[in-house]
């Protein structure tokens, strides 16, 4: 086991931000406020990282699988992401991090896709540190897109295919976080989570709070990762 001073700080975290409905049930309040009280979660956990030396947070937001629910909370969803999206990224941009976004977001209303454009095009320093927002992203849609447009270039090949990923410029992803009790990705990030290593909590997202992801990060630090060697 390393020592304090020799822990590993990941480059790259990735959160499956799960628990919201559960938080809202328990509350005897409509899922809708569940989904509130974790877009207000966002900023507070995402600046903890950033500021603990985090390069890149990817935050799985709405997956393609949302879709499937019942189209009054799809709408509130869409909703919320209409209304949060910019005050949100706006804090973090403006504290140095710059935006981007996995998925097909041709999903959104026009006025949605708008605010996307406007976000990335605020974004000035491709050097910075970065949050990674998947909006009407799946694993398996993201990698069949990736070959198509590595076919059209030339061989299939695992390079080809990491130059046409989503987050084709963002560091490998070494640590991944679901809150709310499920263990398993759902569909997130699947090629990129190859080496990931893997924490679950029970605890809802809306409660996951910046202790909780220090003791995470500390125990990824701590670990030895071989990466298929001895």
């Amino acid at each position: 086991m390393r020592s304090k001073s020799d822990a590993v700080m990941p480059r790259h975290i990735g959160i499956i931000m799960d628990g919201n409905g559960r938080w809202a049930t328990k509350r005897l309040l409509p899922r809708s406020a569940g989904h509130r009280a974790g877009v207000k979660n966002i900023t507070p956990i995402v600046t903890a990282a950033l500021e603990a030396g985090v390069q890149c947070v990817s935050l799985y937001a709405f997956s393609a699988e949302n879709k499937d629910r019942p189209k009054d909370e799809v709408d509130q969803l869409i909703d919320i992401i209409r209304k949060h999206i910019k005050p949100m990224t706006r804090g973090l941009i403006e504290r140095g991090a710059r935006v981007t976004f996995s998925g097909d977001t041709t999903y959104f209303p026009p006025d949605v896709q708008q605010q996307l454009a406007d976000i990335v095009g605020e974004n000035t320093d491709k050097t910075a540190q970065t949050v990674n927002i998947l909006l009407n992203y799946g694993g398996r849609s993201e990698l069949a897109r990736a070959a198509r447009l590595a076919a059209k270039s030339g061989e299939v090949t695992e390079a080809a295919i990491e130059a046409n990923l989503y987050t084709a410029e963002l560091p490998e992803l070494d640590m991944i976080i679901r809150t709310g009790g499920e263990k398993r990705l759902s569909n997130f990030l699947l090629y990129q989570a190859a080496y990931s290593e893997l924490f679950f909590t029970d605890t809802l997202w809306p409660d996951f709070d910046k202790s909780e992801l220090k003791e995470l990060i500390d125990e990824f630090g701590h670990r030895t990762r071989r990466f298929g060697r001895v």
